[in-house]
C-alpha cells in the first residue's frame, strides 16, 4: 500500500493551493503536518499563487492491484 500526504491551502480570493507528497509516514503525527505546513506558508515566496493559510491536511493509503496484460492472460 502507498500512502501520501495531501495538503490544502486557502490562497487569495477564493483560490486553493494543494500539494500532494507520494510516499509519505502516516505515522508522523499531526503536529508534524502542522509544522510542515506553516514552513510552507512562511516560506511561500516561490510560489506564482502562495498558499496563505492552513485549509486541510489527510494522509490517503491507497493499494495498487496491477493487471496482467500480457498475452493469454
Amino acid at each position: 500500500m502507498a500512502t501520501s500526504l495531501n495538503l490544502k491551502f486557502n490562497a487569495s480570493g477564493d483560490k486553493k493551493v494543494s500539494m500532494t507528497y507520494p510516499y509519505a509516514d502516516a505515522s508522523c503525527g499531526d503536529a508534524s503536518v502542522k509544522s510542515l505546513m506553516n514552513a510552507i506558508v512562511t516560506n511561500s515566496a516561490i510560489f506564482a499563487e502562495p498558499p496563505l493559510a492552513l485549509a486541510a491536511a489527510e494522509f490517503v493509503t491507497r493499494t495498487v492491484i496491477p493487471v496482467d496484460l500480457s498475452p493469454g492472460a
